[in-house]
């Protein structure tokens, strides 16, 4: 399996390897770190081991010997915590129709049942399409989710499967800290660093892949961006990205991306969404903070059909009937007052 690897996968597998050639009797733990500090340098993995195991054996002069490298199942998939949930690759297949709204409780639940993970995990991106979630997303939600906002981002393409670069949830404080470390010059996170390799990997193997990036993915892209420009020339000319509700500053994000050559489709946002408003810096108006504030407490503590930010924005007309079907006139009016405003 190794050689399948991307080069930080690679890379973290080998200290595992070194790990157990120097320590052939230690157990290894999948525990997350208990020092707080560890957790929140995000830049260091926040787990005693990687989500690979090691099959080997000591022989009878003491050497060691690795037979296999193998998915820790134990370590892969959903969690019932979903801070234990692992950063990595997923297969998603298609079980239901296409994104193309939800007005009610029920159209949601058959946009969430639409998409399911198709095996434990994944070591390279395999299809035409690949998503990177944001904060605050457990893998089940995070599976439907970009399979939303892929549809929405790409509405020509046919497509039954797209590869999830997971980016898990750790609570709010450590995904806050996480953006963060991203958003500086320096070190970026895990996070980064890994979609930075799997970016040349599929490069160098001359995939062509769209991508659609949402929320904090959109942070996780720019370092991966900057991360990989460090210590590559390939230009990524076989890949382009379309950016939904971005916590990224827009034109970090399409400069890096231009820089390498990558295409960077127009981004799409709801105007009362404060991420990209206020978070990502991307309107700094008066009227956007007005707006931003005002639609704060369904941003954060809102279903998804009254939040401007989780969902794929498909206008204002339709954000107002969303507002309208769940009860929530109040808001519904303040949209319909932008929309006669602004026409």
């Amino acid at each position: 399996m190794l050689g399948s690897l991307n080069r930080f996968d690679q890379q973290k597998v080998i200290e595992e390897i070194t790990f157990v050639c120097n320590n052939p009797n230690s157990c290894s733990s999948v525990k997350h770190s208990t020092l707080p500090f560890k957790r929140l340098f995000r830049s260091k993995n926040q787990f005693k081991s990687y989500h690979y195991l090691i099959d080997f054996k000591i022989t009878a002069d003491n050497q060691v010997v690795i037979h296999d490298i193998y998915f820790d199942t134990n370590a892969t998939g959903p969690k019932p915590r979903e801070s234990l949930e692992r950063n990595m690759l997923y297969n998603v297949k298609r079980q239901g129709g296409r994104f193309n709204g939800a007005w009610d409780s029920d159209e949601l639940q058959q946009s969430k049942d639409s998409w399911g993970l198709s095996g434990s995990g994944a070591t390279q991106v395999s299809n035409q399409h690949a998503a990177v979630n944001g904060m605050q997303n457990s893998l089940n939600k995070a599976t439907w989710l970009m399979g939303a906002h892929l549809d929405v981002a790409y509405p020509k393409d046919s497509f039954d499967t797209y590869t999830l670069f997971h980016n898990p949830t750790d609570r709010i404080l450590y995904d806050v800290v996480e953006c963060i470390f991203d958003k500086r010059k320096g070190t970026k996170s895990q996070n980064a660093q890994h979609l930075a390799a799997i970016f040349f990997q599929s490069q160098q193997q001359g995939k062509k892949i769209k991508w659609v990036v949402h929320s904090q993915g959109a942070i996780i892209f720019t370092a991966a961006l900057e991360e990989y420009a460090k210590t590559h020339t390939f230009k990524l000319t076989s890949q382009q990205v379309a950016v939904h509700s971005p916590g990224a500053y827009l034109p970090r994000l399409k400069s890096a991306a231009a820089r390498l050559g990558m295409l960077v489709h127009q981004a799409n946002s709801n105007p009362f969404d404060l991420v990209p408003n206020l978070a990502g810096q991307n309107n700094l108006s008066p009227s956007s903070l007005v707006r931003s504030l005002k639609f704060m407490g369904l941003t954060f503590l809102g279903t998804e059909l009254t939040s401007p930010h989780t969902l794929p924005y498909l206008g204002l007309e339709s954000y107002h009937t969303q507002l309208r079907l769940a009860g929530n006139h109040r808001r519904a009016q303040d949209v319909l007052n932008y929309i006669e405003k602004n026409t």
